[in-house]
């Protein structure tokens, strides 16, 4: 699946550039989120100090996903930018993504869980959580978000941060950290202006920009959503899981893990850890 939606993706593309998408190309369909914070601005610096970039190698790091801290040893992520969690690369504190400095702290994973109802597609249990070899260090570059209450349900505005193309047919990543102002789209709603097969659960919270061409696949996949208080931490409600493509063009929601709906099964996990270890 995930080959499928990066083929496609990739002909979509040469087939804008030559002016003309066929009829077959602009049927959109269901992919898991491909790195894009479509028509999105590029965030203050350190706006989110929770978002990590995570690689599949911790000698050699290459960004292939985003993450969020939750606290000084624990990442959230997408169970589908999981293949092999042991020996993973996660880097904090960017906003450049490929500047890595004094300012960032690069951590290697040693623990990682993928939820046991994941199958492997684009669909719920779209969740994973990651354990650092060594705690980060919180300072002004480098804090967690906070989790909310459990099935607790949002409304409102809602914040998307994450490294990617900024432009549907701009296959170039973009160089710093982006974001876009969402707002909560409730399941009812998501579901009703969804195809009717889409594969949406009650554990996914949507959003939606409300504004043309900034809608699926926003952000990178494992990425935080993300409510913003004033005087306080960010709290953590959604990870970055699957939209329609072609991005930005197919003016549906964008679908997230709803974190709400896990706080249960990130506890079983963190204290079945802390026995073991």
């Amino acid at each position: 699946m995930k080959v499928l939606a990066v083929t496609l993706f990739v002909l979509l593309a040469a087939s804008a550039q030559a002016g003309k998408l066929t009829d077959t190309l602009a049927k959109v369909i269901p992919s898991f989120a491909t790195g894009f914070v479509i028509n999105g601005t590029e965030a203050d610096p350190h706006a989110a100090p929770y978002i990590v970039s995570l690689g599949t190698k911790f000698e050699k790091h290459s960004h292939i996903c985003g993450g969020t801290i939750i606290n000084k040893e624990w990442i959230v992520t997408a169970a589908h930018c999981i293949s092999q969690p042991v020996g993973m690369s996660a880097i904090a504190g960017l906003h450049k993504r490929a500047e890595v400095d004094e300012r960032t702290q690069h951590r290697q994973i040693d623990f990682g869980r993928v939820h046991e109802q994941y199958t492997g597609g684009v669909g719920p249990f779209d969740i994973a959580v990651l354990h650092v070899s060594e705690p980060f260090e919180f300072n002004e570059f480098v804090s967690p978000a906070t989790l909310p209450s459990r099935e607790e349900i949002h409304e409102g505005e809602t914040h998307l941060y994450g490294w990617g193309q900024p432009k549907s047919y701009i296959l170039t990543a973009a160089k710093t950290l982006q974001t876009v102002t969402t707002e909560v789209v409730n399941y009812e709603k998501c579901k009703e202006v969804l195809p009717d097969d889409a594969p949406l659960a009650e554990s996914n919270v949507c959003s939606d920009s409300l504004q043309q061409s900034i809608s699926a696949c926003n952000g990178d996949s494992g990425g935080p959503l993300v409510v913003e208080h004033e005087d306080a931490a960010s709290e953590l409600i959604g990870v970055v899981s699957w939209g329609y493509i072609p991005c930005g063009l197919a003016n549906y929601p964008s679908v997230y893990t709803r974190v709400s709906a896990y706080i249960d099964w990130i506890a079983k996990i963190q204290s079945a850890y802390y026995i073991l270890n």
